[in-house]
């Protein structure tokens, strides 16, 4: 409990700040110390719980950019079915590793190549796919993240709206994700409900932490750092993938 406790804290705190982090830091913790349908609904139930916080728990109004956050929701949930067929189809250490590069790859070059403050449009067939992408590789590899903030921090938005949209994203697909346990989950997971609210309470104490760090946090070093997070998740995906590799 007191492992599960402090990680949900420090995940909590992390996202909190940049808008990504909670699955990279609190997932593995979850996976070492319960079953995968147990550790994928508390992973499910905490992240909600988080994403409500930022938008509805911080006395002020959310600034969602929902033109962008729109359409991926819309496509993601038939991505998420789709991962499925994946993930029987492909290893999911492959996946891992081959999606890790890929959002390594993108960071680098993200960071170093400024965004313009006056993004063009962008395709709207290109949300779609990002969205459809994202639902496939949530229920596949486990790495919905990193796609959506790189997307989302090329657009030219300021750090407020790349991380209230992150947090409705991922409430989003949280939700989705949801749905799609709810038939596994129905006859109840084996965890003990103080460890849950222990969870809970440590989520709710790391947004209050985190809130109060992003809004100490200067505008010009928010990207740096959401890219710095999503390097991090790359590098922690194709690892996973390399020992799943090597293991089979």
């Amino acid at each position: 409990m007191a492992l599960l406790a402090v990680s949900a804290f420090v995940a909590a705190a992390i996202q909190a700040t940049t808008g990504i982090g909670f699955a990279l830091v609190l997932g593995p913790v979850l996976f070492a110390l319960l079953d995968p349908v147990p550790a994928v609904a508390v992973l499910t139930a905490l992240g909600i719980a988080l994403n409500l916080l930022v938008l509805a728990g911080e006395r002020r109004r959310p600034r969602v950019a929902w033109g962008e956050v729109g359409p991926m929701l819309a496509a993601a949930a038939p991505g998420a079915a789709i991962g499925v067929v994946v993930l029987r189809a492909l290893p999911k250490p492959a996946l891992q590793l081959g999606v890790g590069l890929a959002v390594v790859g993108a960071a680098v070059v993200q960071l170093a190549v400024r965004p313009s403050p006056n993004a063009a449009p962008g395709d709207p067939r290109a949300r779609l796919a990002l969205g459809f992408a994202s639902g496939t590789l949530a229920t596949s590899a486990g790495v919905t993240g990193p796609p959506i903030a790189l997307w989302l921090a090329r657009r030219g938005l300021r750090p407020a709206e790349v991380r209230d949209s992150l947090s409705a994203a991922f409430l989003g697909l949280g939700l989705i994700g949801a749905v799609v346990l709810a038939p596994v989950v129905a006859g109840g997971v084996d965890v003990s409900p103080w460890a849950l609210l222990a969870g809970l309470a440590c989520v709710v104490a790391g947004h209050a932490a985190g809130s109060r760090a992003f809004a100490r946090l200067h505008e010009a070093r928010y990207q740096p750092l959401l890219l710095a997070c999503v390097l991090v998740a790359g590098l922690a995906s194709a690892a996973a993938g390399v020992v799943g590799l090597s293991a089979t």
